[in-house]
């Protein structure tokens, strides 16, 4: 299997008034079936604590998402993949509508 080197984060996220999920959709550009791991970190206590780390296939040229209902005040996306051609969005959301300053672009995210 290969390893998932291609790594990000968005970095400490203050949740907005009336959020009450995270959704994290990735996006296989490839022409392969690629490997996603997804782990969102709940960051009020010390040391922050894993909420979610989930792990799927992705099939060529489709898309995969996650939705996590939240019920804390600071946290941090973790998005891990084999491929560059993965891309992702996380977005802090209510209901279905994004939150202003809790979406990420691919662009936005942090390489780690």
């Amino acid at each position: 299997m290969a390893t998932l080197n291609h790594r990000f984060t968005t970095g400490p996220i203050s949740v907005s008034e009336g959020s009450n999920n995270v959704r994290v959709l990735a996006l296989n550009n490839g022409q392969k079936t690629h490997r996603v791991r997804v782990i969102i970190y709940d960051l009020d206590p010390v040391p922050k604590t894993v909420l979610l780390d989930e792990t799927f296939t992705i099939a060529p040229k489709t898309q995969n998402d996650i939705e996590f209902i939240t019920n804390f005040n600071y946290y941090e996306v973790q998005v891990q993949t084999d491929s560059p051609m993965v891309y992702f969005w996380i977005g802090g959301r209510a209901g279905n509508e994004n939150l202003p300053g809790n979406v990420f672009l691919h662009k936005d995210l942090i390489k780690i």
